[in-house]
């Protein structure tokens, strides 16, 4: 039997401090809209997402 467990880890969700795959799960509205939040990470990190997004 293969027992999983949940780990939470507090920090930069851009950085994880992890060496091993995780997972980072994130709940958003379906408006569409890029400009408040976790995106705003993601943007200041990288300018590729935003990009495709707003295509």
């Amino acid at each position: 039997m293969n027992i999983m467990s949940i780990t939470y880890t507090i920090g930069d969700a851009t950085d994880p401090p992890r060496d091993e795959p995780g997972i980072i799960v994130h709940v958003c509205n379906d408006i569409g809209a890029w400009g408040k939040g976790f995106v705003m990470a993601i943007s200041k990190r990288w300018k590729q997402p935003e990009k495709e997004a707003r295509a």
